[in-house]
């Protein structure tokens, strides 16, 4: 894949506007700029309603940071999918185990390239939200992707889909979410991600005293989880990932 502003001056490097193939090339690379402020003005109304009324996702307090970006698919970039949305997540995220990782890539790469690869349809997209448990805190990753097939003459040899991705990074509000909540969706997750169970046990007891201490102590604090000091932070270094599709 390429990113789209690159194929499209690799087709008309010296454009006329009042050519055919410019007002198509102008019309697509609109078509994907839209859509990414499209998916902005979505995240950003489903993370300021978050928790509240109708909208049951995972509340946070802070968006952290933000990414988009526009891409131009032909079929022969099909094998480029997968190592570039991996390198590409893996980049966003940050550190965290390794198998972790690569699961909440898997998932996000399967996403693309089945929007990227829908039969005929003029467009599709994909639309999810992932929990991540990192060493001393959970992130919320919302991720949009959207393509358009491109049926103009002189442009499908170069360009056959153009594909606009956005998404954030917010910092989880612990307070906002019960633990049975957080436990059974953290639970599902893992089992999603093929980790074995002898490991999903582990990455749940580091998550459950990590839960509690960015919780706060208090009354519904497990009897031994009150006392959890900067000194047992090696207990907490074992990220996972909670993935939501809607």
């Amino acid at each position: 894949m390429a990113f789209l502003k690159d194929a499209i001056e690799a087709l008309d490097p010296a454009p006329n506007k009042k050519s055919e193939l410019t007002l198509s090339l102008n019309l697509i690379s609109e078509m994907a700029e839209n859509k990414v402020k499209d998916f902005d003005n979505y995240i950003s109304e489903e993370i300021r309603t978050a928790g509240n009324g109708e909208n049951r996702t995972i509340p946070v307090t802070e968006i952290l940071s933000r990414h988009s970006e526009y891409r131009a698919y032909v079929k022969d970039d099909g094998a480029k999918v997968a190592s570039e949305v991996s390198a590409a997540i893996k980049k966003f995220v940050g550190g965290g185990a390794t198998n972790i990782i690569d699961g909440m890539s898997d998932l996000v790469t399967t996403g693309i390239n089945a929007i990227l690869g829908g039969g005929q349809a003029a467009q599709q997209e994909m639309v999810s939200y992932y929990i991540v448990v990192r060493s001393y805190g959970m992130a919320r990753y919302d991720i949009c992707a959207w393509s358009r097939s491109i049926e103009a003459e002189g442009i499908t040899s170069k360009i056959e889909k153009a594909m606009a991705i956005y998404a954030t990074k917010s910092s989880v509000d612990v307070t906002k979410i019960s633990f049975n909540t957080f436990l059974l969706t953290y639970a599902q997750q893992l089992e999603n991600m093929g980790i074995p169970e002898k490991n999903a046990e582990e990455y749940i007891d580091a998550a459950e005293k990590l839960y509690y201490r960015l919780k706060g102590a208090g009354s519904n604090s497990p009897v031994g989880l009150e006392n959890v000091s900067s000194t047992g932070a090696g207990l907490l270094r074992a990220p996972g990932v909670i993935y939501f599709s809607r």
